[in-house]
C-alpha cells in the first residue's frame, strides 16, 4: 500500500547500511516489492555478513532477472544462499549455464534444488543427461530432483531413466518418478505398466499418484 517513489526508496536504500540485519533484510524486502531497486543496488549487498541479508539480495536479483550478479552468489560460502540461488534459476531466462554448475556443487542440498529448478528450465540437453546419470547419487534429495527435472525433459532420453528409477528405495524418489511419469502414461506401454505397479507401493502418497493416472482408464 505504500507509494513507490523517489521519497520511499531512499531511507530505505539508506536502511540498507544500518548495523541491525533484520533491518537490512527488511529494506531489501520493500525495495523489491515495489520494484524501487536494479542489479546495481542488490549486487552491493550481495557480500553483505548475514546469510538472511544475502538470501534476501539474491531474491532480489531474481525479479530483476540479474542472472550475471547471480553468478557470483552460485559461489557463496552459505549452503542456504546457494539453494536460493539454485531454486530462482529455473524461473529465469540465462540461468542455465549457473545451474549446471550447481547441479555439481558438493553440498546435497544444492544439488538437489539446482535440479528440481531444471524442471523450470524445461531440462535441456546436456543438462538433461546430468539428470539422468544424478538418479545414481548417493542422496535421495539429489535422486528426487533428477527424477523432478527429466519430468520435463525429452521423453527419449528421459523415460527410460525414470523406468528404471521407479523402484528406489526412497519414497520421496518414487513419488518424484510417478508425477514425472503421469504425463505418459495415457496408453499401454512400460510406462503403464510402471504406475500400476506403483499402484501397489507401500508409500501411500506414491500409490495414490499413480492409481490417479490409472482412472481414466479404469473408467
Amino acid at each position: 500500500m505504500l507509494p513507490g517513489d523517489e521519497s520511499l526508496r531512499t531511507p530505505l536504500v539508506d536502511a540498507l547500511g544500518v548495523d541491525d540485519p533484520r533491518a537490512r533484510a527488511a529494506a531489501l524486502y520493500v525495495l523489491r516489492a515495489l520494484r524501487l531497486g536494479d542489479a546495481v543496488l542488490f549486487g552491493g549487498t550481495l557480500d553483505d555478513a548475514d546469510i538472511e541479508v544475502r538470501i534476501e539480495t539474491v531474491r532480489a536479483l531474481l525479479s530483476v532477472d540479474a542472472v550475471d550478479v547471480l553468478a557470483r552468489a552460485a559461489a557463496d560460502p552459505s549452503r542456504e544462499v546457494r539453494v536460493a540461488v539454485a531454486k530462482g534459476l529455473g524461473t529465469v531466462d540465462g540461468g542455465l549455464p549457473t545451474l549446471k554448475g550447481l547441479i555439481q556443487d558438493g553440498d546435497v542440498l544444492v544439488r538437489a534444488a539446482a535440479l528440481e529448478a531444471l524442471a523450470g528450465a524445461g531440462c535441456p540437453p546436456p543438462l538433461d543427461s546430468a539428470a539422468a546419470a544424478a538418479l545414481d547419487d548417493p542422496a535421495w534429495q539429489v535422486r528426487r530432483g533428477a527424477a523432478a527435472a527429466l519430468g520435463a525433459a525429452d521423453p527419449v532420453l528421459a523415460l527410460p531413466a525414470l523406468l528404471a528409477a521407479v523402484r528406489d528405495p526412497h519414497a520421496d524418489v518414487r513419488k518424484a518418478v510417478v508425477l514425472a511419469l503421469l504425463p505418459h502414461g495415457g496408453g499401454p506401454g512400460p510406462v503403464r505398466e510402471a504406475l500400476a505397479a506403483a499402484a501397489d507401493d507401500t508409500d501411500a502418497d506414491v500409490r495414490a499418484y499413480a492409481r490417479r493416472a490409472l482412472e481414466p482408464a479404469a473408467g
